[in-house]
């Protein structure tokens, strides 16, 4: 009688593991082929949340792409241009097509955009009322105050005018402050800024930029000013005339100008 063979029940138990282990490789596959499609930037915050133990947590911010990631969040930069630096280009290419630039002076810093109207371009004689001239590069003017409305802290006008002799100095000073109120008035009546954000100032003759003695000089010390401060930078116009508005830049200029301005017989 022929011997009986052992057989093992377990006999097909390694088919199972190999089966489970090809689910289990199938199953990683998939995963991997899945984090290959999504955006790279979100790869990065799953990387670094399993590297560091931390758990994933998407905002709009973290995956809008639009901005630069600094510790796992995402800031958006407003674009440089968006400020009142644009008020002050429209102004430069108003002046040089217009060839306006020996009446119209422009200038600008990190703190303010600075009008100078000579007396040729916006008020004729002893008159406070606006040439067409003047009117013309104020309606340019209001444009861009309407454009950077927001970039805007305050927009003050100073009026000048000229030491002649037999003239009186109150006459001088009202003229001033009519001229300067009468710019103020035309552009508040544009209604494109807070009215509160004028401010009108009169200084007669008395803060000049030139010489009186000579035409020449008396010309460029009737004039109108115009000082556009940017936001957070709240300075005083009455405390920096003396050097912003006359180019004056250090403690040497300035006693020039206070000798400019009090000249010595």
């Amino acid at each position: 009688m022929g011997r009986k063979r052992k057989t093992d029940g377990g006999g097909a138990s390694w088919l199972e593991t190999y089966s489970d282990m090809v689910t289990l490789l199938l199953t990683f596959f998939i995963m991997l082929y899945a984090m290959s499609t999504i955006d790279a930037q979100k790869y990065a915050i799953i990387v670094e949340a399993f590297s560091k133990g931390n758990q994933v947590k998407e905002t709009e911010e973290d995956l809008s792409g639009t901005g630069k990631m600094d510790g796992g969040t995402v800031e958006i930069e407003e674009a440089d241009e968006e400020n009142i630096d644009q008020l002050y280009a429209m102004l430069k290419s108003y002046v040089d097509e217009n060839n306006l630039s020996e009446s119209v002076e422009l200038s600008k810093s990190e703190e303010y955009v600075f009008i100078r109207f000579s007396d040729e371009i916006t008020f004729k004689g002893y008159s406070n009322t606006l040439n067409q001239s003047g009117k013309e590069i104020l309606d340019v003017l209001a444009i861009g105050l309407e454009l950077v409305d927001e970039y805007i802290e305050e927009v003050i006008i100073a009026g000048h005018t000229a030491a002649v002799e037999n003239d009186k100095s109150n006459i001088d000073r009202a003229l001033s402050t009519d001229r300067a109120n009468a710019v103020l008035q035309y552009l508040e009546g544009k209604g494109v800024i807070s009215p509160a954000k004028y401010l009108a100032i009169g200084y007669g003759l008395y803060s000049p930029i030139a010489d009186n003695s000579t035409t020449e000089g008396r010309a460029k010390n009737r004039r109108v000013e115009i000082y556009i401060s940017r936001k957070g930078y709240p300075i005083s116009y009455t405390k920096i005339i003396s050097n912003t508005l006359n180019g004056i830049d250090d403690v040497e200029n300035m006693d020039n100008a206070e000798n400019l301005q009090h000249p010595k017989n």
